[in-house]
């Protein structure tokens, strides 16, 4: 017989539903600390000091996610998500310029070679 169904004396079927309550706490494996992303931009792209700040973060959500602040833990991951967003952009996007004027440059002297002097 299925306990969530109930007969009654003339054979109707009466659903309940059972009163058990279970209350399920946040995973602290789903808050993330982004350390290693936070290393990363410290080691390589370390623009502006961003990822310095982006590590600072991230040990701090990574402590909080250790004391069982899951709320605390995950605004600081937040926070260091978005600085190591900045780091990395900043970082590519001078790349890109410091690649694009070293090419240019070595194309305008390659120029100035096969004109002569």
């Amino acid at each position: 017989m299925d306990p969530a169904v109930s007969y009654s004396q003339n054979d109707c079927k009466t659903l309940y539903s059972p009163a058990t309550v279970i209350e399920v706490g946040q995973d602290p494996t789903l808050v993330k600390d982004y350390v290693v992303w936070s290393i990363f931009n410290l080691v390589n792209m370390n623009c502006c000091c961003l990822g310095l700040i982006a590590l600072f973060y991230s040990v701090k959500s990574r402590d909080q996610k250790h004391s069982k602040n899951l709320t605390r833990a995950r605004d600081y991951g937040e926070t260091a998500k978005r600085f190591n967003i900045a780091s990395t952009v900043i970082s590519v996007i001078a790349v890109v310029i410091i690649l694009a004027i070293y090419v240019t440059t070595i194309i305008a002297v390659l120029q100035n070679i096969r004109s002569g002097p």
